[in-house]
């Protein structure tokens, strides 16, 4: 006799098998020892074998009476069930390369907020340890979504996802990674290399992964974005202050009358006469100013990661080593300072103050880099302590920021040099260094935190255990900020250290539960409570408090409510975070034009803390038994109070609230934005949000003779969030800044789709998001210069092919098999964020160019698993 039966569910599999199918039971169960020789994958085959097997026996007979059952929780299951799972074959279907591009592929179900989800490695919190990201998904047995209870379960913020990752028992590659992409308008090239070794041997495991990037930098030039007014060229020009004449003598010598004349050298020793300047007269050497502006930076990023875990004695320890170097380059152009050159400067042939118009030494153009390295290490321990299941995590990280703005000549001193003739100074030569304005902001920052969890089922209630979780986390943080010119004079200091303590307590009551004694006529209930406090340095202890309740009245249906209500404190890196200052092309609504403001992000000290209350109601429907469709639906409102937020982007009524921390030159262009994080007088938010997910398998993927005769998987999700509401005050006697009636410019309507089809082998997706259109007003202004602002519709394909997998012939062979090659189009349709006023103009420098550059872009990557 054989297995008779093989059934899994809420996370338990009964087997039923004869006496004499003990191995194929332990196969089907993932218990048997791996194969001593290292043939990992013919062991895996067979357990697939055994499994079908048991389905076919399954369907032929009657358990008869000497079969025996046996009852037992699936490897890696975690305390609350999956509310959605990927098997080994849906995970191979996707084509990807890492488990962090998993995640992010999976992110539409996960719902509409998009949150990184709370990490678990075989039914364990991974905690600090992130190494378990650059696995590749090859290495996963399955992946699920846990209910959204499971969040007070393993001490996470409400509303968090929990998503479990459950590794295969015995896995082993070392893959290396190469990859290209650039717009197919050219102008850029970004270049990838990567090189990682996996080892997963039952509970212990290793991982090394070394990634190196390049992206090299877009100039203007590169794409048909006109040039700005004013006068470039590489020595400078002498011209008159008007605009007129020169110098009626100069006009003599030369025979006609002269407007322009070139400088006659980069550095005479002695003042130029006027029959000097005849030869030059009218002549210059001017250069393309876009050429030495950027509109991408170059990039260049290194990073590493180690990890280790292992069994040691009764607990599970997993260490990790992080190194990160992310550099950037950008170009602002040639600086061009025009200064008056007085009658009676004694570098000055001429009877009359002329204007010198020139850069400071050649085309050097001004730089904007940013350099951000880090360095870190955490240490996990699990295991059972008291009958508590403990968790303790131990991180430090270090990290260094170091960010260099250029901003221009100091034309001020030039000028006061030349206005009292200072002989020592030579207009016409280069001029020194210490002339060029900027800032270098170093930042150091060293970071420590421990975290404890712990899990227990206190009592045994009918409808299962009451489980109490509670959890701790301490952190320090230590800042050391140094600002300098460009000279490395010292500008400004600040040191500064903050501590953070929280504790928070979870209890989750099971109240009904089907199939567990007599039946229950209101079918499963729960409910789940958490209640939290925080402490941090200079600012008043703060609590959180949140309840859920789940209720599933049958099988395919099941109802969330949450209430989170809770005071805050700034994270570390709002306050804390390292200032970079930058430039970015924006839309500048009040000038009608596309400005390049300096702007500044990091941290702000002087934030303060918050309250927030947030309601969450949600329905989950799958009308069919194989769980293969399923329909959700969802409310969520939030006020917030006093809480810190980014600053939103500068439309005319964020600019008239926010008034201090935007600066504007005489002539109304915009020059800098303090984009730094402030604190918002009352924030309302209210949507309704709507999704759909289809999962099933279909036919074989190829009738190539030869081929692997895998299933097709077919991945559908649609979601859509509706704003209902959403409006803030920015502080007492200021008007209600209502985002979805123009003050903002947020659409009312986002809809994201992702289809997936593909098997072991071969694979294809499809990514599309579109928003409704917005419009922009400023307050108290004329209709007819209200902005439409139409958000594009965005869609991005890509597809995979393993030729190993597809074609027999490439299996056996060392240089053909573990190929695996695949590309990826961005923005498909080639679209852009248009923005026009409600009469169809569209302002001078809103072009596509201009607004995004980059356009469609190409990817095309080749990985060889050894």
């Amino acid at each position: 006799m054989g297995i008779a039966a093989v059934r899994c569910a809420n996370g338990f599999c009964n087997v039923r098998w004869s006496r004499r199918s003990i191995a194929s039971v332990l196969l089907t169960l993932n218990l048997a020892p791996a194969p001593a020789d290292g043939r990992i994958a013919a062991g895996e085959a067979a357990t697939r074998r055994a499994s079908d097997q048991a389905q076919r026996n399954a369907q032929d007979r009657e358990p008869g009476q000497d079969d025996i059952v046996v009852t037992a929780p699936r490897r890696g299951d975690a305390q609350v069930a999956a509310e959605t799972e990927f098997s080994e074959d849906q995970i191979a279907s996707q084509g990807l390369d890492s488990i962090d591009d998993l995640l992010l592929h999976l992110r539409p179900f996960l719902g509409p907020d998009g949150e990184e989800p709370v990490l678990l490695i075989n039914g364990r919190p991974a905690g600090f340890d992130r190494s378990i990201l650059g696995y590749p998904p090859e290495a996963l047995t399955r992946l699920a979504i846990l209910k959204p209870e499971a969040a007070a379960r393993y001490g996470a913020a409400p509303g968090r996802r929990v998503v479990n990752l459950v590794l295969k028992q015995h896995f082993a590659s070392l893959d290396l990674d190469a990859s290209t992409s650039a717009p197919l308008r050219g102008g850029q090239m970004s270049n990838g290399l990567i090189a990682a070794r996996t080892i997963v041997h039952g509970d212990a495991r290793w991982n090394i992964r070394a990634n190196i990037g390049r992206d090299s930098g877009m100039r203007k030039n590169a794409r048909s974005i006109p040039r700005d007014a004013g006068v470039y060229d590489r020595s400078g020009v002498i011209s008159a202050p008007d605009g007129g004449e020169i110098d009626p003598a100069l006009s003599a010598a030369a025979g006609s009358t002269i407007t322009t004349a070139a400088l006659p050298g980069l550095a005479p020793t002695m003042p130029p006469a006027l029959a000097d300047l005849v030869a030059t007269a009218g002549q210059g050497d001017p250069f393309d100013p876009n050429a030495y502006i950027s509109l991408q930076p170059a990039r260049k990023s290194v990073s590493l990661t180690i990890g280790m875990a292992r069994p040691v004695g009764p607990f599970g320890l997993s260490l990790s080593l992080t190194a990160n170097s992310l550099g950037s380059e950008a170009l602002r152009g040639v600086p061009m300072a025009s200064v008056v050159l007085p009658a009676g400067n004694p570098w000055s042939p001429f009877s009359r103050a002329i204007l010198l118009t020139r850069p400071l030494d050649g085309i050097s153009a001004l730089r904007a880099n940013n350099l951000a390295q880090s360095l870190g290490g955490s240490l996990m321990l699990n295991g059972s302590v008291a009958g508590w299941q403990a968790n303790l995590g131990i991180n430090y990280r270090i990290s260094r920021n170091d960010n260099l703005l250029e901003t221009g000549i100091d034309t001020r001193s030039v000028q006061r040099l030349l206005d009292i003739g200072d002989p020592a100074f030579n207009p016409y030569a280069r001029w020194p260094r210490h002339l060029l304005l900027g800032t270098r902001t170093r930042t150091a920052s060293d970071d420590w935190s421990v975290r404890i969890d712990l899990q227990k089922g206190v009592v045994q209630l009918p409808a299962g255990p009451l489980t109490i979780s509670l959890s701790g986390n301490a952190s320090r943080t230590a800042t050391h900020m140094r600002q300098h010119d460009t000279m490395g004079n010292a500008i400004s200091t600040n040191d500064r250290s903050r501590d953070q303590a929280n504790v928070q307590a979870g209890l989750a009551v099971p109240i009904a539960r089907r199939g567990n004694g007599p039946p229950s006529p209101i079918g499963d209930l729960s409910v789940d409570l958490t209640a939290g406090w925080q402490s941090m340095s200079e600012s008043k202890p703060q609590w959180r408090l949140s309840s859920g309740v789940t209720w599933s009245p049958i099988s395919a249906v099941q109802f969330r409510a949450m209430l989170d209500d809770q005071q805050a404190s700034p994270s570390m890196a709002e306050l804390d975070g390292p200032i970079i200052t930058t430039v970015m092309r924006m839309v500048d609504y009040a000038k009608q034009v596309v400005a390049e403001p300096i702007v500044i992000t990091g941290g702000n000290p002087a934030l303060k803390g918050g309250s927030r209350r947030e309601m969450r109601v949600s329905a989950m429907v799958r009308p069919l038994k194989s769980g293969m469709l399923t329909f959700n639906v969802g409310y969520r409102q939030t006020v917030s109070k006093n809480m810190p937020s980014p600053l939103p982007e500068l439309t005319p009524a964020i600019e008239a609230a926010f008034k201090d921390r935007i600066a504007r030159d005489a002539d109304g262009n915009l020059v800098s934005i303090d984009a730094r994080s402030i604190n918002i007088a009352k924030d309302r938010i209210a949507d309704l949000s709507g999704g759909l997910a289809l999962r099933f398998a279909g036919g074989n993927a190829t009738t190539i003779p030869g081929a692997r005769a895998d299933p097709v998987q077919y991945t559908l999700a649609l979601n859509e969030t509706y704003h209902l509401k959403s409006d803030m005050l920015v502080k007492a006697g200021l008007p209600v800044i209502d985002r979805l009636r123009g003050g903002s410019g947020l659409s009312r309507h986002t809809v994201s789709l992702q289809f997936d089809v593909g098997t072991r082998g071969l694979g294809a997706s499809l990514g599309a998001s579109w928003n409704s259109a917005a419009r922009i007003v400023s307050p108290g202004s004329n209709p007819d210069q209200a902005f439409r602002v139409t958000p594009p519709l965005t869609i991005g394909l890509s597809t995979f092919l393993n030729p190993d997998n597809i074609f027999r012939g490439w299996r056996d062979n060392p240089l053909t098999k573990g190929w695996k090659i695949s590309a990826t189009v961005q923005n498909l349709l080639n679209r852009y964020r248009r923005v026009a006023l409600v009469n169809g103009q569209i302002p001078t420098g809103y072009t596509h160019d201009e607004i995004d550059p980059l356009g469609r872009t190409i990817r095309l990557q080749i990985r060889k698993r050894f």
